[in-house]
C-alpha cells in the first residue's frame, strides 16, 4: 500500500495599509481596545457604502507578480454570502471570478508549487470566547473587520509537512521584503489553512482518496505542520477504519486544538454555490493599464533569492551564511548597512560572521529584533581593520562588537586601557616560545610525532602571554623554534 498525502493551503495575509479597505478607519487592531476603530461601513449598518482601498489593491498586484502570476487588468469584488457572528453585513466583499492575481508558483527546492490565486477581500471581526458572572459568553471585537486581506490559494501540489512549512515561510519572506505586511503569524497578521486528503493505492492496485478536510485555527508555522501529520494519521486509520473514500459533498472543517496537538470536527465544509457569489452591486469594476502594472513591478524590491545569490556570487559568502542572512529581512537591512561602508571584499564574510555569531547570540538571549539594537557600521570597519593588521585576536573582536551596542563604547581606548592589542614582535614571542618548549619537553616530543598537536603548545604561549600573542605568529615561531632546535 502507498500513501500520498495531497495539500493545499490558502494563507491569508493582513496587509498594512493605514485605513481598512473600504472605509476610512484605522486599520491596527492589534492591541486596541475592542471596538475603537470602527464606522458605520465596517460595522455593517444599513446604508453605508464601501469605497475601496486603491493602495490595497496595488499591494495586492504587487504580491502576485512577486509570486510570479498573471495579472487581471480588468477585476471586480463580488459578496460572498454567509452568517458568522464577526461578519456583521452577513456577507464578504472579496473576489471569485476575476481576482487580480492568477496562474503563479513558487519553487521549493526541488518542489515546484503552483498558486492558484491572490485575491482581495475583507477580514471579519474576531471573536472572544470568556466568562462573565459564571456564564459562558462570546465577544465580538470589530476592529478587525474591514481590515484589507490578500488570500494566496496555492494548488494541491505538496506533498509534505515539511514542505509546506517551507512554502510558508517563503511566503512569509517574500511579503516582508515587499513591506506590505508583517505576515506574523503568532499576532494573527498572517493565518494559513491547510486542506489536505491522501491519495492511497491499495496492495490490489486500486487508487482511491480519502475525504476533504479543511483544518482552520493553525497558529503558528510549526503548527501548520504538526496539524498536518497528525491529519495524515488520523485519516489513514479513519479510512482503514471505514472504508469511506471522497465524494462531491463529503468536504468538512477541522479546528487544530494546539493543547492536544489534533485536529475536531467543526462542521461540514461549504461548496462556492452555498455562498451565493454575485457581483458587489456599491462598487464598479476596476482597471489597471499595462503603464500601471509596469510601475507596480519596478517597485518591486529584490526578493530573498536573488539576494541570496548575489550574497555569494560578490561577498563570497557560503550557502549557509547567504540563506542565513536572506532569511530575515530585517537582518538583510542591517547586514547591507554595515558593508557599504568599506570596498574590502573580505569585509562582507567578516560583518556576516559577527551578525551570525555574537550578534545573533546575543539579541537571542535578550529576546530582542536586530533591527532593536544599535549596531554602529563604523566599529565594525574599525575592528576589521584591527584584525587585518594583526593588532587584535577574534576572540577580542566577538567581545568588543557586543560591547561596542554601547553607543559611548570607544573600541580604541578601551583596547588601549585594557592591554589588549596582540604582541606581534617577533623576538618577544621567540622567547615566549623557548619558555613554552623548556617547560613542555613532552608535547614538543609529540609534536615530532604529530604536528597537529601543536594546539597544545600554542595554548600554552597564549596563557603566558597573557593572551596577547598574534595566534597565527605564534604558530609559525613555534614551529621555526622547534625546527630550529632539533638541527
Amino acid at each position: 500500500m502507498k500513501v500520498t498525502p495531497i495539500i493545499g493551503l490558502e494563507a491569508h495575509v493582513e496587509l498594512k495599509t493605514l485605513s481598512k479597505m473600504f472605509c476610512s478607519c484605522d486599520a491596527s487592531h492589534f492591541h486596541a481596545q475592542p471596538n475603537t476603530h470602527t464606522c458605520p461601513v465596517c460595522l455593517g449598518l444599513p446604508g453605508a457604502l464601501p469605497v475601496p482601498n486603491y493602495t490595497a489593491c496595488e499591494w495586492n498586484i504587487k504580491l502576485g507578480l512577486a509570486l510570479n502570476c498573471s495579472i487581471n487588468k480588468y477585476s471586480f469584488f463580488e459578496r460572498k454570502n454567509y452568517f458568522y457572528p464577526d461578519l456583521p453585513k452577513g456577507y464578504q466583499i472579496t473576489q471569485l471570478q476575476a481576482p487580480f492575481a492568477i496562474n503563479g508558483y513558487l519553487d521549493i527546492d526541488s518542489e515546484h508549487i503552483r498558486i492558484n490565486r491572490a485575491h482581495m477581500e475583507e477580514d471579519t471581526g474576531k471573536s472572544q470566547h470568556t466568562v462573565v458572572d459564571m456564564q459562558d459568553m462570546t465577544l465580538i471585537d470589530f476592529n478587525r473587520s474591514g481590515v484589507p486581506l490578500v488570500e494566496i490559494v496555492s494548488e494541491p501540489d505538496i506533498r509534505g509537512s515539511a514542505v509546506a512549512k517551507k512554502y510558508l515561510i517563503k511566503l512569509q519572506q517574500i511579503i516582508r521584503y515587499l513591506g506590505i505586511s508583517d505576515a506574523d503569524i503568532e499576532k494573527g497578521s498572517m493565518r494559513c489553512e491547510p486542506t489536505i486528503n491522501l491519495e492511497i493505492i491499495t496492495n490490489n492496485g486500486q487508487t482511491i482518496y480519502t475525504p476533504l478536510v479543511e483544518i482552520k485555527n493553525v497558529a503558528s508555522l510549526s503548527g501548520v505542520e504538526m496539524a498536518i501529520e497528525y491529519e495524515i494519521k488520523r485519516q489513514l486509520l479513519e479510512w482503514q477504519k471505514s472504508g469511506i473514500i471522497k465524494t462531491k459533498t463529503n468536504k468538512t472543517t477541522r479546528g487544530w486544538d494546539a493543547n492536544k496537538l489534533q485536529t475536531f470536527l467543526q462542521r461540514e465544509k461549504e461548496g462556492s454555490a452555498d455562498y451565493r457569489y454575485f457581483p458587489e452591486p456599491d462598487i464598479p469594476p476596476l482597471e489597471f493599464t499595462d503603464e500601471q502594472i509596469t510601475k507596480i513591478k519596478q517597485s518591486i524590491p529584490e526578493l530573498p533569492d536573488a539576494k541570496k545569490q548575489r550574497y555569494i556570487k560578490d561577498f563570497s559568502l557560503s550557502d549557509y551564511d547567504a540563506t542565513t542572512i536572506t532569511n530575515d529581512f530585517e537582518t538583510t537591512q542591517v547586514f547591507e548597512n554595515i558593508i557599504n561602508i568599506s570596498k574590502d571584499i573580505k569585509f562582507p564574510k567578516f560583518v556576516a560572521n559577527l551578525i551570525l555569531g555574537p550578534v545573533k547570540t546575543y539579541v537571542n538571549e535578550k529576546q530582542l529584533n536586530i533591527s532593536e539594537i544599535n549596531l554602529d557600521p563604523s566599529k565594525f570597519a574599525i575592528l576589521f581593520d584591527q584584525t587585518e593588521k594583526g593588532s587584535i585576536s577574534m576572540t577580542i573582536v566577538k567581545q568588543f562588537i557586543i560591547e561596542a551596542i554601547d553607543p559611548k563604547f570607544d573600541i580604541m581606548a578601551t583596547l588601549q586601557s585594557r592591554g589588549l592589542f596582540q604582541v606581534s614582535n617577533v623576538s618577544e614571542l621567540e622567547e615566549f616560545a623557548k619558555q613554552v618548549i623548556d617547560a613542555n619537553p613532552q608535547a614538543v616530543k609529540d609534536y615530532q610525532k604529530n604536528p597537529n598537536s601543536l594546539g597544545f603548545l600554542i595554548g600554552q604561549l597564549m596563557k603566558i602571554s597573557g593572551g596577547a600573542a598574534n595566534p597565527k605568529l605564534a604558530r609559525e615561531i613555534l614551529e621555526k623554534v622547534i625546527t630550529k632546535g632539533l638541527k
